[in-house]
């Protein structure tokens, strides 16, 4: 069988999009290749997290882990690499070591000299990309990563009006921006139910915890399987996720959502998110103390829940919108890449 390695690194410091991204990719392939990921020593959770989903580990030692990876690629390999290490330099060597070589991208700097760039973020054209004249480019939401759990043609229904609020903000949240909502949630009815997913790395459930003595009806949940977040995602009535992943699994699951900007990397399909209005709002808290009066992201958010209440309009246009961008089916377009890929 043909043979597929992905390369990208998550832990708490950079959170797990990356992996993330990657194993959504391999589940729509895992019929038509063997796989394997190399990742940088890996915590027991992320190790158990690639080894669930069925791909052989490779791992990378914390330094020379770009000479090390090398070695393992043999010339036939397609290799996926994901993350912000992979400028043309690097590209340039593995592309020389396998068959082909594909980049999963979300910053777009610098010259890419990958097979293909995959970018799903919205608003994208292969115009803003330095790249070779060979370069394919799979951009936007028809390529979106998402798991297969998220991508159903047929749809996931409409809202419940009466379910819960659902919050995510990534699988590492190191400023603990989940507390900052949590706070929002109960100036605006600290009786309201909410549903928090924290990630594998979230810094400070401790005091996530104490805050459940004031938002009465919140429900603590973490290491959910996708199965377990298409069930929360659409048990809810309001999501109020990070512009990462997450934000995308909301719009493909068809719920009003609002977004928050918890990294540089995320302002892209932020601003993809707030043009196409597939967001009832979205927060940018760099931006936030440049408002007259000074706002705080707490107060920001506070407004966006309260609108949303008195928003059918908004809320059923978010909802159309959202159906215009995610058709679930990005599986079958990334098949019938990697089968002319691998020819």
């Amino acid at each position: 069988m043909k043979k597929l390695t992905f390369r990208a690194d998550g832990n708490a410091q950079i959170g797990m999009g990356h992996v993330m991204r990657c194993l959504a990719l391999a589940d729509m392939l895992k019929s038509e290749f063997s796989m394997q990921f190399a990742i940088t020593e890996p915590d027991h959770s992320v190790r158990s997290l690639v080894e669930q989903a069925g791909l052989s580990v490779v791992t990378l030692p914390n330094s020379e882990n770009q000479s090390f990876f090398l070695s393992q690629i043999h010339p036939e390999d397609i290799v996926v690499v994901d993350g912000y290490s992979f400028d043309e330099t690097a590209q340039r060597s593995i592309r020389g070591r396998a068959k082909k070589l594909v980049f999963i991208d979300d910053l777009i700097t610098g010259h890419q000299v990958a097979d293909v760039v995959i970018n799903h973020a919205g608003g994208v054209t292969s115009q803003d990309y330095d790249a070779e004249a060979y370069t394919q480019f799979c951009l936007g939401p028809y390529y979106a990563l998402l798991r297969p759990e998220f991508l159903r043609s047929e749809g996931f229904g409409t809202f419940p009006d009466d379910g819960h609020i659902f919050v995510s903000l990534g699988g590492a949240d190191s400023q603990n921006v989940s507390l900052t909502v949590l706070k929002a949630i109960q100036q605006v009815n600290a009786g309201l139910p909410v549903h928090l997913v924290l990630g594998p790395f979230h810094p400070n459930r401790p005091a996530i915890e104490a805050f459940q003595s004031q938002l009465t009806n919140l429900t603590i949940l973490q290491n959910l399987t996708a199965s377990q977040m298409v069930n929360e995602i659409q048990g809810c009535r309001l999501a109020i996720t990070s512009c990462s992943t997450i934000s995308y699994e909301v719009c493909a699951v068809n719920r009003p959502l609002i977004g928050i900007v918890t990294a540089e990397n995320q302002d892209r399909l932020a601003g993809f998110l707030a043009e196409e209005k597939l967001a009832l709002s979205v927060n940018f808290p760099t931006l936030l103390t440049r408002l007259t009066p000074v706002l705080a992201l707490d107060q920001m958010l506070k407004l966006a829940i309260q609108s949303f209440t008195f928003s059918p309009e908004m809320i059923a246009q978010t909802v159309t919108n959202q159906g215009r961008f995610f058709d679930g089916r990005s599986p079958e377009r990334f098949r019938k890449l990697f089968q002319e890929l691998s020819a």
